[in-house]
């Protein structure tokens, strides 16, 4: 039975959700990124240049890609999914731009051409070029101070707003005990922006490059109100591209944005963006010649796309697919049997099965790329899933032990047959209902349960979950900056940005610390700390696989990024010799 559900998953295995399609990357290198040295091609006369000439680009620069999913809003206060976060990094600027250069990250100016801060890192001063908005008018301190207040309203309801938490009063303004004009930002001038900081914070540059700090009109969200991000004309942008037009459950086209003020290492004139919640849709499409990017994770096009010429890139990504617990829910308020949910399930059992062995087996919440400093995190931390593992086999114990312990302190018997458990699938494609019968066989196998699944469209699965209308759910997160806060900080009390319910004061205290610990040997174990707590002691989500990019690009494609982190999107693509 588990070979043929293999099967049936390997052939229609499609993206995990809230892992967007990642056609985003590209190089971050401005100065080779029109002609890197690498590429050889040929001079306009016909003739064969040598390798270390600069390309001929295509006189027609345009780019066909896709996303698995359609974009819910690109209303930056409102975001809440990478589909949206895809068009965002494109056709916006930040104040700064993380990107790649030389295989390594950078941070280099946006819209902020530079900056400086006080002498204990609390009060950040950028100083703003002269930059536009694809209407013609000035970007201005002004509107970066309305978006992050925006998004700290209480009334705005942003899904987001937990990454301001470093700015000063951000908690006390999100709660509604300070008006917005206490949050720590101003407009010196036009050019200046000044934000201060609760308290000294590492990671700030790097966070600052997240869709939630990045500017806003006040006049376009007041003309359009709810009907703002959601039609290309009802949406404004100052970054490298602009939304020409937008078809719903169709395609999204971008076009270079001539008012962007590094338009000039901008070479894409267009950019077709097709929506294919199909994953064989898009294989086919990129077969066919209809796309000129495709990822996959499945063994059988992986090994179909290897044989052409395309470029093969694969790289470790920054999103983990997770299971979690409503911990409200009157089962799966136990700690053991969370544990017993989560330990059920065999990683690498679950990798081969169900992600066809192209993932990367997962055993705690922090991914492996995230490093604090120099230190990667997961090295230092462990396999925490795995010492639980260990630990119950070390006790002489099952998971299903640990089930019906928690059953008896739920006073509900001890015969996990009755249980009446539902699993909540954000897809109704074959490959989600595939994976919902091996959940179903390894639950029944492992736990005694007899397992219920609910299969919906994204829409609705996400609803009901920030409703607390679910018992166990499962998507992706795909981490914004290279640091544990990004990814830990989602479990804080009063962001509860995975909608678990649950809620612990040392847990919070502790990544508080931690993300103004400028020591990174104490920051470091302060995460370590944390996430002992969410995981080991709690369990309150049950981590499974990294996503590893398996990407194919058409050879004539240039300028991508492989980095997990670089928020270079598009800008610096371009096609030579198609």
């Amino acid at each position: 039975m588990k070979k043929a559900i293999a099967i049936l998953l390997a052939l229609v295995l499609c993206f995990s959700l809230f892992a967007c399609v990642d056609t985003s990357t590209t190089d971050g290198d401005e100065t080779a990124a029109a002609a890197p040295a690498d590429t050889a091609a040929s001079a306009s006369d016909g003739t064969q240049t040598d390798e270390t000439a600069e390309p001929a680009l295509d006189a027609d620069q345009y780019f066909n890609t896709y996303l698995s999913n359609e974009p819910t809003t690109l209303d930056i206060s409102l975001r809440s999914d990478s589909y949206s976060s895809t068009i965002m990094i494109n056709t916006m600027e930040g104040l700064v731009r993380n990107g790649e250069k030389d295989g390594e990250y950078v941070t280099t100016p946006g819209v902020a051409e530079s900056w400086e801060a006080n002498e204990d890192g609390t009060v950040w001063t950028f100083h703003l070029r002269d930059s536009y908005w694809s209407d013609g008018e000035p970007v201005t301190a002004q509107q970066f101070v309305y978006s992050l207040q925006r998004s700290a309203a209480p009334e705005t309801g942003s899904p987001s707003s937990f990454f301001l938490q470093p700015l000063k009063n951000f908690t006390a303004v999100n709660t509604g005990e300070m008006a917005l004009d206490q949050l720590g930002v101003k407009a010196l001038d036009d050019n200046t922006l000044e934000i201060t900081l609760e308290q000294p914070t590492p990671a700030f540059l790097q966070m600052i490059d997240g869709t939630v700090y990045y500017p806003q009109r006040e006049d376009y969200i007041t003309q359009y109100g709810d009907k703002y991000g959601t039609e290309a004309e009802a949406y404004i942008c100052n970054g490298p591209f602009k939304v020409e037009s937008w078809t719903h459950n169709s395609s999204i086209i971008l076009v270079k944005n001539d008012t962007y003020w590094d338009a000039d290492s901008v070479n894409l004139s267009r950019i077709t963006l097709s929506i294919m919640p199909d994953e064989n849709t898009s294989y086919n499409a990129f077969q066919s010649g209809e796309l000129d990017y495709v990822t996959t994770e499945s063994m059988e096009w992986l090994e179909t796309f290897k044989a052409t010429d395309a470029e093969y890139v694969s790289s470790a990504s920054a999103s983990l697919t997770y299971a979690f617990f409503n911990s409200k829910d009157a089962l799966f308020q136990n700690a053991n049997i969370r544990k017993a949910f989560t330990l059920a399930l065999d990683r690498e059992d679950v990798n081969d099965m169900v992600f066809s062995g192209l993932r990367v087996p997962t055993y705690g919440w922090v991914v492996p790329a995230i490093s604090v400093g120099e230190t990667n995190y997961r090295q230092a931390a462990g396999d925490m899933i795995q010492e639980m593992i260990d630990e119950l086999a070390a006790e002489g114990k099952t998971p299903k032990d640990l089930l019906v312990e928690g059953m008896e302190e739920l006073g509900l018997g001890s015969d996990p047959s009755t249980l009446q458990v539902t699993f909540s699938l954000a897809g109704t494609s074959e490959w989600f209902r595939t994976l919902g019968e091996y959940l179903q066989q390894v639950y029944k196998e492992e736990l005694g349960v007899n397992m219920e699944i609910s299969y919906s469209e994204w829409g609705i699965f996400y609803d009901n979950v920030l409703n607390g209308n679910y018992q166990i759910g499962f998507m992706s997160w795909g981490a914004y900056y290279n640091d544990p806060y990004d990814v830990l900080s989602l479990f804080v009390s009063s962001y509860d940005a995975i909608a678990t319910g649950w809620s612990n004061a040392q847990y919070d205290e502790l990544i508080a610390a931690a993300s103004g610990e400028m020591d990174e040997a104490t920051r470091l174990q302060e995460y370590i700390d944390a996430e002992t707590i969410l995981i080991k002691d709690e369990c309150v989500a049950c981590p499974l696989a990294t996503w590893q990019s398996h990407a194919f690009y058409r050879s004539y494609v240039h300028g991508y990024s492989t980095l997990g982190f670089s928020n270079d999107g598009f800008k610096y693509m371009y096609t030579s010799g198609r």
